[in-house]
């Protein structure tokens, strides 16, 4: 796809931060590999899986929960667990960082998903390019500012990887006509 002034998205040269532990986002730190990045750190919500074929707290037939080390990841990136993103952070319209705080689950007394306790001080996280893989979490999705973009299944829920990829497509046209107005 060719965009006016050809302003195309790269991790060359760039931190790069990951939000998402799952296969996109492993996938997303090997493109930041091959296009030349300085750094690659992966942030997830969620505590560290155990590693090892077997989780007491995921009994089968759940979906196991073990922890996934790809090839991506063997070639460097930092990976943290129990993270919650706070606030993107920039100076002259360019991103420089990302405001992260480590959390705790805890159990909820009213039963349900557990409760996530925010834990110490926030912290930044150096990052001039920030990739969003955090996968289809459910079928509703609030009304989105104009500035924030989506696609693939974050805007129309699990899908086909073509049909992801022509939304991606459609919603870097969106952002271009944003960015150049």
């Amino acid at each position: 796809m060719e965009f006016p002034g050809d302003q195309r998205v790269t991790a060359k040269d760039k931190d790069v931060l990951v939000i998402g532990g799952g296969d996109t986002g492993s996938d997303c730190i090997g493109t930041a590999h091959r296009q030349g990045c300085r750094s690659v750190t992966q942030i997830e919500i969620l505590p560290k899986p155990v590693e090892g074929p077997v989780d007491p707290q995921n009994p089968w037939p759940a979906y196991p929960r073990t922890l996934k080390t790809t090839s991506s990841h063997e070639e460097g990136c930092t990976r943290r667990w129990n993270m919650n993103t706070l606030e993107f952070l920039g100076t002259d319209g360019k991103l420089t960082g990302v405001k992260v705080q480590e959390v705790d689950w805890k159990p909820n007394p009213e039963g349900g998903r557990p409760l996530m306790v925010p834990k110490g001080e926030p912290e930044i996280i150096k990052a001039e390019l920030v990739l969003l893989a955090m996968g289809f979490l459910k079928p509703e999705h609030p009304q989105y500012p104009d500035n924030v973009f989506v696609c693939g299944d974050a805007a129309n829920g699990a899908s086909l990887v073509v049909r992801a990829m022509a939304s991606g497509i459609d919603t870097a046209k969106k952002v271009n006509e944003y960015l150049t107005r």
